[in-house]
C-alpha cells in the first residue's frame, strides 16, 4: 500500500514538472527549436525572408508618441510602492482584454489625482480580499 502511494506520489510530481506545452523538449525523437528554425527559414523565398526581416524590425521600432507614453507609464508604475505594484500585477492578470484596454483609456484621460481612485477600485474588484485596509 505505501509502494503504491509512494509510485503515485512521484508519478503525480513527475507529471507537474513537465507542462504540454513544451513536452516535445521532453521527446527524444523532436528536433531542436535552432533545426526547426534554420529549416523554416530556408524553405521561405527571398522576399519572404526580406518582408518577415522588415516586419520584424518595424515592431521593434515604436513611434515616438506611443513610446513616450509606454514610457509614462513604465515611470508611474515603478513609482508605485512594491506592495500596489504586486496588487496591480495579480489584478492585471484576471483582467480581460476587453477590460485592460477600458482602464488604459480611463487612466489616460483621468488626472493624476484621479488616477488612484481608479487603481483601487479596479483592485477592490478583482482583489477584494485585499482592498481593505
Amino acid at each position: 500500500m505505501a509502494a503504491k502511494r509512494l509510485a503515485f506520489a512521484f508519478c503525480a510530481l513527475g507529471f507537474l514538472q513537465t507542462s504540454f506545452a513544451g513536452f516535445e523538449r521532453f521527446w527524444i525523437f523532436s528536433k531542436d527549436a535552432d533545426t526547426q528554425v534554420a529549416e523554416t527559414w530556408e524553405t521561405l523565398s527571398d522576399a519572404e525572408q526580406r518582408a518577415l526581416i522588415q516586419r520584424y524590425q518595424s515592431l521593434k521600432e515604436l513611434p515616438d508618441a506611443q513610446s513616450t507614453t509606454l514610457q509614462q507609464r513604465m515611470d508611474w508604475f515603478t513609482q508605485l510602492p512594491e506592495q500596489e505594484k504586486q496588487k496591480m500585477r495579480d489584478t492585471w492578470q484576471k483582467m480581460s482584454s476587453q477590460e485592460r484596454k477600458e482602464l488604459g483609456i480611463r487612466m489616460q484621460k483621468a488626472a493624476p489625482e484621479d488616477r488612484p481612485a481608479i487603481r483601487d477600485e479596479y483592485i477592490s474588484k478583482y482583489l477584494p480580499q485585499t482592498a481593505s485596509h
